[in-house]
């Protein structure tokens, strides 16, 4: 530069540089080539907490700059390189320490003096304290990891998308899709959904009715059906919301898997129905029984008065006949919508099985023939509402199957004779076959898995076969099916023989004439019943056949009876179910007067009887209604037999 273009500062204007340069809110420091500092403004001197005099001639090095940093990087060959190499660090940000030990991080813009020879004289530093700003970055950061994590990490599927494309992943979801994210990433949300939800939505416009609803900043929640890479569908509650800045906004997908408990649901409404229906049969079951007690009981009575003789024997054998059918009809009805948890207990499996088809048989179209094949005799140990399920949800599957065709459904029960002579480990099989359309072998394996159905929406709820398959389990039976397109398909169940109860054996019906069950003595029956037509018919019949019978209408009235000559009696018949005192109740009170008194206690079916209590009273029987007046004559006869010796 010209000389005559110099022009050197003034007193007054250096006093002014000299105060702007303290004044700064940056360091400005001058160090020479030896790294000795030179120069640093007040700024400096107190943000690293030296007086000048400390710093004025040390090196940066054991100073304001450490040999190494925190993170082991040698800043004493920096400083050197600085030196050497001054156009490469023109801006650089390291670690630097105070007099107290403590650590900022300063970001350093560097400007190297040369003399006139252009070797390096002094190196001008300002620095600006960026210490603040890395601990916010750190905790950004720390916050991103965490964040990862807990999206990485989480229990529920979470997934991201854009334009309807997999953006990320975590392992739970990727576990729910069961697909690696190599295979997701870039595929729609539409392949691994199914084409109809489980509303009936399709599932393309359920995505426009979501996206829709994001714009608007609403948060969808709605169920949703996941189908995974194998093809199995999984029941699931989903949650979206937009995230990000708008313009690159992403959708933030989190789906529960709520299959198990949907299943569970399933199952708790279907015992709930269950329950409601066994309520219901069981409140009218009583009062119904009384009344086909009462037209049992005077059919019996116009037979026994008219003789088998009369011209109107036969039509009085239809009327008893069509009532033992009704009869049967409210056990199967009571059987079939039993209350209460599982009860495993002895049962005949020929009879459980003739109950269910004769529920069924109804239901099912005229199209479909229903043959049965029943030829075991075997009892099992089982609940008999859950056989009574399986047998409907094996021939519902059947129906279905069959669609509006002509087939058939055919029913066998049959004893394993492979397992024939041996003691232990018998089996019973039954099998339930339809002429439908078969099962693809592609996908036979699945058909016992919770919500697969092959049938459109709203035929099927990919329940049924599940629910047989655990019924089966819990039984320690075992299930197959043989299967193929176009040929039917052929379910097979081997349940172990109950032990000790190998056969049922065979037992004819007694013989049910009045004769039969005439006792030899007169006896003194105290006969007790809410229902006054019971009083009136049993109480007739048993005049008819020799006997002293008092009626009563409730147990207290029948109690204070008692009382008045507590040995008069030789026997009580008491229904159970009344107003003010109960048929136990009755029994208790009277044992306590007279234990040897014999008692003959009356139910309805559905009717809770304390069993305990029962056994503590050892009561000479317990007789379901309705009850055949003959039948009770012979339970009569039964019970006083010793008298009658």
């Amino acid at each position: 530069m010209p000389d005559c273009c110099y022009r050197p500062l003034n007193h007054d204007q250096e006093a002014l540089f000299a105060e702007l340069v303290q004044s700064a809110n940056s360091i400005i420091l001058r160090w020479d080539d030896e790294g000795r500092i030179i120069f640093m403004n007040r700024y400096g001197l107190d943000l690293f907490g030296f007086s000048e005099e400390e710093l004025v001639g040390k090196n940066v090095i054991g100073t304001i700059v450490a040999r190494t940093d925190s993170s082991g990087r040698d800043l004493a060959k920096m400083i050197d390189d600085i030196l050497s190499h001054p156009e490469k660090y023109i801006l650089n940000r390291n670690e630097n320490i105070c007099r107290d030990g403590s650590t900022l991080w300063i970001q350093w813009s560097n400007k190297a003096i040369v003399n006139r020879d252009g070797s390096l004289q002094e190196m001008l530093s300002i620095g600006i304290d960026m210490t603040p700003l890395r601990e916010t970055e750190a905790r950004l950061k720390n916050q991103q990891e965490l964040y990862r994590s807990i999206f990485e990490n989480a229990f529920d599927a979470h997934f991201l998308f854009q334009n309807r494309k997999y953006i990320a992943a975590n392992h739970a979801g990727l576990k729910l899709l069961d697909c690696g994210f190599d295979e997701l990433k870039g595929r729609t949300i539409g392949e691994f959904s199914p084409d109809i939800l489980p509303d009936g939505t399709p599932m393309v416009t359920a995505l426009d009715r979501f996206e829709r609803a994001l714009l608007t900043g609403e948060q969808v929640e709605t169920d949703w059906q996941v189908k995974r890479k194998d093809g199995e569908i999984r029941q699931c509650v989903l949650r979206a919301q937009l995230v990000g800045r708008a313009e690159d906004q992403v959708v933030h997908v989190s789906l529960v898997d709520v299959t198990e408990q949907r299943i569970i649901q399933q199952e708790i409404r279907r015992r709930q129905k269950m329950e409601a229906i066994g309520n219901l049969a069981g409140g009218i079951a009583h009062d119904f029984n009384n009344i086909l007690m009462a037209i049992l009981g005077y059919t019996e009575l116009m037979q026994m008065k008219l003789g088998t003789d009369s011209a109107v024997a036969r039509e009085l054998d239809q009327i008893k006949n069509a009532s033992l059918r009704a009869k049967d009809l409210v056990s199967q009805i009571l059987t079939f919508s039993r209350r209460g948890d599982q009860t495993m207990q002895a049962i005949h499996l020929g009879r459980v099985v003739r109950e269910a088809l004769q529920l069924l048989r109804p239901t099912i179209p005229t199209t479909i023939r229903i043959i049965d094949d029943i030829r075991s005799d075997r009892f099992i140990m089982a609940d008999p509402t859950q056989i009574h399920q399986v047998i409907v949800n094996l021939c519902t599957n059947g129906r279905l199957a069959i669609g509006d065709k002509e087939g058939t459904l055919r029913i066998r029960l049959f004893d394993d004779e492979r397992e024939e002579g041996r003691e232990n480990g018998q089996k019973v099989i039954l099998e339930v076959e339809d002429s439908g359309a078969g099962i693809d072998p592609a996908i036979i394996d699945r058909i016992f898995d919770p919500y697969f159905t092959t049938r459109e929406h709203g035929r099927g709820s990919g329940l049924g076969l599940a629910v047989v398959h655990g019924i089966i389990r819990n039984h320690q039976a075992e299930i197959s099916v043989d299967s193929h397109p176009g040929q039917g398909t052929c379910f097979r169940i081997r349940f172990p023989v109950a032990a000790g109860q190998q056969k049922s054996g065979s037992r004819e019906a007694d013989d049910i004439s009045p004769a039969a069950g005439h006792c030899s003595e007169t006896l003194n029956i105290l006969l007790v019943d809410d229902e006054l037509s019971l009083r009136e018919v049993a109480g007739e019949f048993l005049r008819e056949h020799g006997h002293n019978v008092v009626a009563k209408a409730n147990g207290a009235l029948a109690l204070e009876e008692f009382k008045k000559n507590p040995h008069h009696w030789d026997l009580i018949i008491t229904d159970q179910t009344m107003p003010e005192m109960t048929g136990i109740h009755l029994a208790e009170v009277v044992r306590s007067l007279r234990p040897d008194l014999p008692i003959i206690l009356c139910t309805g079916y559905g009717q809770v009887v304390d069993q305990q209590r029962l056994n503590r009273m050892d009561l000479q029987a317990v007789m379901t209604k309705p009850i055949s007046l003959h039948d009770l004559l012979r339970e009569i006869r039964q019970t006083l037999s010793p008298r009658d010796q």
